[in-house]
């Protein structure tokens, strides 16, 4: 097979491939060929379609490896576009078989693109799915927040970033369920400790946190409590907030990566708080 070379959109058969599987895996969008999303961009991708209303997807065919330089040229430009666009490659399946390749392959799953491998018979594989770039959050990133906190805590927050690398906005559920895990956890340490009563606690997670504000124990850390609560108003339930329009989108899919960086942070502020007065900081036991 020969394909277009450097970083024009060729190689038609991984792109009609690519776009073969799309198009099985999302109920046939609307495709666009070698069709720019926006002159600031100045980019004209090999495939683009639209997904959930407002997620734009780019698709970049590649006969040389799985990471097209176009991608690395126009990764700036796209993190700060206006909108929600995630990127995919597309090379032929035996362009991951060195160690070489698969560097490059675990490099451009590491800078937030999707992969797709194209075997002789036109037959694709999403080896790795994309998500949109304004949500991604480097691995490194991720293990320098979760630093310090204990090892069963770690272990949950690093399934609540796989479920945000497959779907960010159920990662920040993850990563919400694991702080209410704290804060119930507090709640029955608190009574266990002669801070509160059991019927202190309430019927749900925000009387219990109101509780624990309230006791003269947690005098000293109302902050931590107030900054929980808040979190879990704001941001528990953000999947169910359909975006309006784009901008709406933006917000959303850029909101999803602070609020679970932020929920991370949280989780280490309530635990820390926790332990000052005299409570396990540990999460509770199903």
């Amino acid at each position: 097979m020969v394909f277009t070379v450097g970083l024009t959109s060729g190689g038609d058969f991984l792109r009609n491939a690519a776009r073969m599987f799309f198009q099985d895996c999302y109920g046939s969008p609307v495709m666009h060929l070698d069709k720019e999303l926006h002159r600031n961009l100045a980019w004209k991708p090999a495939l683009r379609f639209t997904i959930h209303e407002h997620i734009n997807v780019f698709v970049e065919p590649s006969e040389n490896g799985p990471y097209p330089r176009i991608l690395e040229l126009k990764n700036a430009d796209v993190r700060n576009f206006a909108q929600p666009i995630a990127i995919y490659a597309v090379c032929p399946e035996d362009m991951i078989s060195t160690s070489a390749q698969r560097s490059s392959m675990k490099r451009l799953k590491a800078h937030g693109f999707g992969l797709i491998t194209v075997d002789t018979n036109g037959d694709a594989e999403r080896i790795f799915p994309a998500i949109p770039l304004i949500q991604f959050i480097p691995s490194a990133e991720f293990k320098e927040e979760i630093k310090g906190l204990p090892k069963k805590i770690r272990q949950r927050a690093s399934e609540a970033f796989e479920d945000y690398q497959n779907k960010p906005v159920n990662g920040v559920k993850s990563i919400s369920e694991l702080l209410e895990g704290l804060v119930t956890r507090a709640g029955k340490d608190a009574v266990q400790k002669g801070y509160l009563k059991k019927k202190n606690l309430g019927n749900g997670l925000a009387d219990t946190l109101d509780a624990l504000y309230k006791a003269q124990q947690c005098k000293n850390i109302c902050a931590e409590i107030g900054g929980v609560r808040s979190y879990i108003k704001q941001h528990r339930n953000l999947s169910h907030h359909w975006p309006k329009n784009r901008k709406a989108a933006y917000d959303k899919y850029s909101n999803c990566r602070h609020a679970f960086l932020e929920g991370i942070k949280q989780t280490a502020r309530f635990r820390a708080a926790m332990k000052k007065v005299a409570l396990s900081g540990n999460l509770s036991s199903v």
